[in-house]
C-alpha cells in the first residue's frame, strides 16, 4: 500500500512516533504540519554528519550496489510476468495440455495478489533482510522448478512457487527503498523502482520469443537463476536497516506467528481465490450465469465477511489493521492503482493483438512495436520522481498523469486497419508518460505521509489492488472482445463462419479466410479490439477521479529533508557499511 486533507496522520499515530526513542527521532507530524516541516523531525546534522556525507564513498558503493540489487529483483519478477506470453504455444505443444494454458498466466497472479496482505504483515514484524531474502530464494526455487518441469501440473505448482516470492519481492523493493533510501531521495528511488517493473513488462515477450525460438521454452524460466543468484549474494553481504524496532526472530518466533494473524490469511486467501477464478472463469470457461461461477461468487463474497469481522476483532493486530486500510490516502492509493493497472493489463493485451491481426506483425515484431510504451514510461516515471523530489508534491502528478494516460488511451479508440506508424507511435508515448506519473504517487505519498510501521502494511493494499483491477478488467475485456467480435464479423464478413473465425485464434486469422475476405475479418477485428481500448480509458477516468483522494498535503519542505537526509545518510551508511 488528520481530518482533513489525508486522514493519515492522527495524533495517537503522532504521538507514537515521537515517543519511539532516540531511533526514531525522524516521525511523522501531523497532515497539518506537513505543509511546514518535514514529516521526519530530525536535528540539524552536526559536524561529524556532514563529514560522515562528505565522505560517503565507500559506504555509497554498498549502497548502489543494494539498490541495483534490488532493482533488478524488481526486473526480474516483472520479466516473469510477461515472458510466457510468446513461449505458451510451444510449452502446450511439448506438455499436450491446450486446456492447461490459462493456469499458467492466472496462476502466478492469483499467488502473488493473495499474499499481499501477509507479506506487508511479515516485512512489519520480521527484520527486511531475512524476510527479503526469503522470499527471493522462494521466487528462484519456483524458477528452478519451472525450468524443469516433467508435467503440465508441475509447471503450474512451480508458477505458484514464483507467485508466492514474487509478492514478497515487489513489496520488499519498496519496503527497502523507504528503510535505506535518504529521506529526500525517495521518490527518485521509487521512480527507478516503478521503470525497472515497466520494462520487463514489456520486453518480457520479446525475450521469451527470442529464447523458445532459438534455444527452448524452459530458459524462458532459467534465465532467472543466475541474476538470482547474484541478488542473494549481494543481499547476504549488507546490513538493511529497519524503520523500527523488531524482535528477535529467534527468541520469539511463536510469538511473531500469533501477531501475523494467519487465521485472517486462512479466510483472506481462498476468499481472494475465489473472487479472480470467478472473474477468470466466467464469459471464458463458464457462463457469468452458470452454477460455478455464481457460486464462486457467493463463496467469495461471504468469506470476505467473515474475514472482515475477524480483522475488526483483532484490530491492531489484524493481518490488515482496519485503521490503515480505512485511511483516505491508502483507500485513494488503492483505488487510483487498481483502475490505472487494469487500464494498463487491457493496453498490454490487446494492443500487441492489434498489431498482429490488423496490421499483420510477428509476434516479436509487435513487442517491438510496444517500445514507444517501455520507453516513454521508464523515461517518464524517473522524471516524474525526480519532480516529487523537487516540488514535494503527490496529487498535481498523479492527476496530470491521469489526464494525459486517458487523452493517450482516447486516441488508441481511432486506431484502424489503416491508422499509420506515426499516430501509433504518438499515442503510445502519451499514454506511457501520463501512466508513469501516476503509478508511483500513491507509494511514494504512503512513504513520505503514514507511520514508518504501517508503510509496508499499506503498500501491500496497493500492490493487492493493483493485481485485482487487472485481473478483472481482463476478465471483463476477454467477454467484451468476444461478443464484439462476433457481432461485428456477421456484420462487417457475413460470407464467413464467425465461429470458426474465433476458434483458429488471432495468429492464423489471415490464413483461415479467403482474400476476397479478408479485408471485412479486419475491419471486425479492428472493431472489436477498439471495444476493449474504450474500457482503457474508462479505466484511467476513475483512475483520475480516485487520485484526488490522496490529498493535496506537501510532501517535507526541501530546506528540513537536506538536513535531514545528511543525518538519515550517515545512520544509513553505519548501518550498510
Amino acid at each position: 500500500m488528520a481530518k482533513s486533507g489525508l486522514d493519515v496522520q492522527d495524533s495517537t499515530a503522532t504521538k507514537e512516533e515521537q515517543n519511539a526513542g532516540s531511533n526514531e527521532q525522524h516521525a511523522d507530524r501531523s497532515a497539518g504540519d506537513s505543509s511546514r516541516r518535514s514529516s521526519l523531525d530530525a536535528p540539524a546534522p552536526s559536524s561529524e554528519e556532514k563529514d560522515a556525507t562528505k565522505q560517503s564513498k565507500p559506504p555509497m558503493l554498498k549502497l548502489v550496489t543494494l539498490f541495483v540489487s534490488v532493482f533488478f529483483s524488481v526486473f526480474l519478477m516483472a520479466l516473469n510476468g510477461s515472458i510466457l506470453a510468446t513461449a505458451i504455444p510451444q510449452i502446450t505443444t511439448h506438455f499436450k495440455s491446450l486446456e492447461d494454458i490459462g493456469w499458467y498466466g492466472s496462476t502466478y497472479l492469483i499467488a502473488t495478489a493473495c499474499m499481499q496482505p501477509l507479506v506487508g504483515k511479515i516485512y512489519t514484524l520480521i527484520p527486511i533482510k531475512q524476510t527479503y531474502i526469503t522470499f527471493m530464494t522462494t521466487y528462484t526455487v519456483g524458477s528452478a522448478i519451472c525450468g524443469s518441469a516433467t508435467s503440465s501440473k508441475m509447471l503450474i505448482g512451480g508458477r505458484a512457487v514464483q507467485g508466492v516470492g514474487g509478492a514478497g519481492i515487489l513489496n520488499g523493493a519498496f519496503t527497502v527503498i523507504a528503510s535505506t533510501a535518504p529521506e529526500g531521495q525517495k521518490p527518485i528511488f521509487t521512480g527507478i523502482g516503478i521503470a525497472l517493473s515497466t520494462v520487463g513488462q514489456v520486453i518480457g515477450p520479446l525475450i521469451g520469443g527470442a529464447l523458445t525460438q532459438n534455444i527452448s521454452w524452459r530458459w524462458c524460466f532459467y534465465i532467472s537463476l543466475p541474476p538470482a543468484g547474484v541478488v542473494l549474494l549481494v543481499l547476504t553481504t549488507v546490513t538493511i536497516p529497519e524503520q523500527t524496532e523488531k524482535q528477535p526472530l529467534r527468541s520469539n518466533w511463536k510469538k511473531l506467528i500469533t501477531e501475523l494473524d494467519l487465521i485472517g490469511f486462512a479466510l483472506f486467501a481462498p476468499a481472494s481465490v475465489m473472487l479472480l477464478l470467478a472473474v477468470i472463469w466466467g464469459g471464458n470457461k463458464f457462463a457469468w450465469d452458470s452454477a460455478t461461477v455464481i457460486g464462486l461468487f457467493c463463496g467469495s463474497f461471504v468469506t470476505y465477511l467473515i474475514f472482515a469481522a475477524w480483522q475488526g476483532h483483532r484490530g491492531e493486530k489484524a493481518m490488515i489493521p482496519p485503521h490503515i486500510i480505512g485511511r483516505r490516502l491508502v483507500l485513494a492509493g488503492c483505488a487510483t492503482n487498481l483502475f490505472q493497472m487494469a487500464s494498463n493489463m487491457v493496453l498490454a493485451y490487446y494492443l500487441p493483438l492489434w498489431f498482429q491481426v490488423v496490421k499483420g506483425a510477428t509476434p516479436t515484431l509487435s513487442g517491438v512495436y510496444l517500445l514507444p510504451t517501455a520507453i516513454s514510461q521508464s523515461i517518464g516515471a524517473v522524471v516524474a520522481g525526480k519532480i516529487v523530489q523537487v516540488l514535494r508534491y503527490c496529487t498535481p502528478w498523479a492527476i496530470f498523469g491521469s489526464i494525459v494516460s486517458t487523452i493517450g488511451s482516447g486516441l488508441i479508440t481511432t486506431f484502424t486497419p489503416t491508422t499509420g506508424t506515426g499516430n501509433w507511435i504518438g499515442y503510445q508515448i502519451l499514454v506511457g508518460t501520463g501512466r508513469a506519473s501516476v503509478f508511483q504517487m500513491p507509494i511514494t505519498a504512503i512513504q513520505g505521509f503514514l507511520p514508518k510501521k504501517e508503510q509496508a502494511m499499506a503498500t501491500s493494499q496497493v500492490f493487492f489492488c493493483q493485481y485485482l483491477g487487472g485481473t478483472i478488467f481482463l476478465a471483463i475485456a476477454q467477454t467484451l472482445f468476444t461478443g464484439s467480435l462476433r457481432s461485428a464479423l456477421h456484420r462487417d464478413a457475413p460470407g464467413v463462419n464467425a465461429e470458426h473465425i474465433i476458434e483458429v485464434g488471432a495468429s492464423a486469422v489471415r490464413s483461415a479466410v479467403s482474400p476476397a475476405d479478408l479485408p471485412g475479418v479486419l475491419k471486425a477485428y479492428n472493431h472489436a479490439i477498439v471495444d476493449d481500448f474504450y474500457l482503457s480509458v474508462g479505466g484511467t477516468c476513475a483512475a483520475f477521479v480516485a487520485c484526488f483522494g490522496l490529498g493535496f498535503k506537501k510532501l517535507p519542505q526541501r530546506e528540513t529533508v537536506e538536513k535531514d537526509t545528511a543525518a538519515d545518510l550517515k545512520r544509513t551508511e553505519s548501518n550498510i557499511a
